[in-house]
């Protein structure tokens, strides 16, 4: 047999000899050690599970614990998917009851545009001399300052990234036979907020001499609300419709037709424009900003027909409503009614109880449970980790003794299990939705005392986990006791197995000395040996 370095003198093995006598004593205890570590560590991470399907059961509980919860109301929109006209929104001030409802009409912004004629090209200067743009759309507005020799590309640049912009955005359009159509539109929905641009710069003739009846800016703004109230029409055109809302009353026929003539000889033509008087353009004389207004004598921007600002209009249950978004949050009490296409027929809405969202959180508190009973039986039967644990089932019996006892003050319901809800001999949870919706016709109101509120399932559930959970929860207290027993173990495995190192350094110094020793005796046994072989 080999010998190692402690024996090489003697030629005995004295290394394995100190092995084993260290093996004898540190083996089985160091084990026992080890093995009560890995139990508390099984155990904390047992704890660990645990506690986190608790904090899992108490989500679902607080979701429960919502009086809104109770109190919310669904509605159901006569719609297909991906044809949706309208979109409704409810709180718990929404009465049950059915609507009909048709969107009219979608609130929107307003266009401006240039006339045929006006400008050729990006690069067409737009003002010789500097001045101000003012741009409004009913009680927003905004300006920019135009520089002497400011391009049409340029001012569409400059309007675009201004920071005041409330919504404004210019635009370059090329009809490709010479004509390049300088147009704005405007973000500010609702009748009366079509976009006007005014400007500060005055109109001078061929010598440069100001044109005395060109009008001025505050001329232009006094008369423009004057304008606006006796030329504007009503937007709302809609087959059938015979009232005039603008005026309160039916338009006439004749009146109707003269009205709409009008408007076709109020649009510019480019006809017209070839026609007029060099001297009323403003590039007669100079470049003014007029050609990228829409007020003064020679504005060069219009509002196309049907492009102005308008209202939406939809009717609620016969009723016509106006409003200047898409959005009607006042139409009806607790409804928020978001008109998205125009209808060509009524559609029916239903509102009534949330009965859906109140099945779904129930549903999710069976889950929560079932997952957290489930995982506290598996963790206390025999032979487990858990098994005989205190906490564990003192929590399994609260919990039961709760789910079993009478809550809230409802004279329909008593219990969880009074809406649908079962449990078997496992303690697991099921759900009926037939006796679920049952419960629903015999009295809705009463399901809100029964699970939320001071005397509630949900609140009773909450103070008994609030034991059990948080900082100075059961649960943590416990991982924390487990936690310095394992390091209390730790300590006491490292103490022992110093004192077994220096008990194996005193057992290699005490065989090195018998080592050298024996070393020393075969040396002189050779030696006398040798002598008598010679005798």
């Amino acid at each position: 047999m080999s010998v190692g370095s402690l024996g090489a003198g003697s030629g005995i093995d004295l290394e394995s000899l100190v092995n084993q006598m260290v093996s004898a004593q540190k083996d089985v205890k160091v084990k026992l050690y080890q093995d009560k570590i890995n139990d508390y560590e099984a155990e904390l991470s047992a704890l660990g599970k645990v506690g986190s399907a608790i904090d899992n059961f108490k989500s679902s509980v607080k979701a429960l614990n919502d009086d809104e919860l109770f109190t919310g109301r669904d509605a159901k929109i006569d719609q297909k998917e991906g044809e949706e006209v309208i979109a409704i929104t409810t709180d718990s001030t929404a009465s049950n009851g059915s609507y009909a409802i048709d969107v009219n009409q979608l609130a929107k912004g307003s266009r401006v545009m240039s006339a045929p004629g006006v400008f050729s090209s990006a690069d067409d200067v737009v003002s010789n001399e500097e001045a101000q743009l003012i741009f409004k759309a009913g009680s927003h507005e905004f300006s920019i300052n135009v520089a002497a020799g400011t391009t049409l590309s340029e001012l569409r640049n400059q309007i675009n990234t201004s920071e005041d912009n409330f919504g404004v955005s210019a635009n370059l359009v090329d009809d490709g036979s010479g004509n390049l159509f300088f147009t704005l539109t405007s973000s500010i929905q609702g009748a009366g907020n079509t976009l006007k641009i005014s400007n500060t710069a005055v109109a001078r003739d061929e010598d440069g001499n100001i044109i005395k009846d060109n009008p001025t800016i505050e001329e232009s703004d006094d008369t423009s609300s004057e304008d606006a109230s006796t030329d504007e029409i009503d937007e709302l055109d809609l087959e059938g419709d015979d009232v005039d809302f603008a005026n309160d009353g039916p338009i006439p026929a004749d009146e109707e037709k003269n009205r709409l003539a009008a408007d076709d000889e109020s649009s510019p033509d480019s006809d017209e424009l070839d026609k007029a008087d060099s001297n009323l353009s403003p590039f007669a004389s100079g470049i003014t900003l007029d050609s990228v207004s829409t007020e003064g004598a020679f504005a060069g921007l219009y509002t196309p027909l049907g492009e102005e600002a308008r209202d939406a209009v939809i009717t609620v249950d016969g009723i016509q409503i106006r409003n200047d978004t898409n959005t009607f949050d006042e139409a009806v009490a607790g409804l928020s009614i978001e008109a998205l296409a125009p209808t060509n027929k009524t559609t029916k809405v239903d509102i009534s109880f949330d009965q859906k969202t109140v099945q779904e959180t129930i549903e999710q508190f069976i889950s929560s449970y079932n997952e957290m009973v489930g995982l506290l039986n598996a963790s206390s039967q025999k032979g487990a980790v858990l098994n005989g644990n205190s906490m564990i089932r003192n929590l399994q019996a609260s919990l039961s003794t709760q789910l079993m006892s009478g809550h809230g003050d409802s004279s329909t319901f008593t219990s969880i299990f009074d809406l649908g809800v079962k449990m078997d001999n496992q303690g697991q949870l099921s759900f009926d939705s037939t006796k679920f919706n049952n419960a629903m016709k015999r009295g809705y109101s009463e399901i809100a005392p029964l699970m939320s509120g001071d005397n509630g399932l949900a609140q009773s559930l909450e103070n008994l986990l609030d034991n059990y959970t948080g900082p100075r929860g059961m649960t943590n207290t416990l991982k924390d006791s487990i936690s310095r027993s394992i390091d209390s173990t730790e300590e006491t495995l490292e103490a022992y197995e110093s004192r077994m190192a220096k008990y194996e350094e005193s057992l290699r110094t005490k065989f090195t000395s018998l080592d050298s020793r024996l070393a020393e005796m075969n040396a002189q046994g050779g030696y006398l040996n040798s002598v008598l072989a010679k005798m």
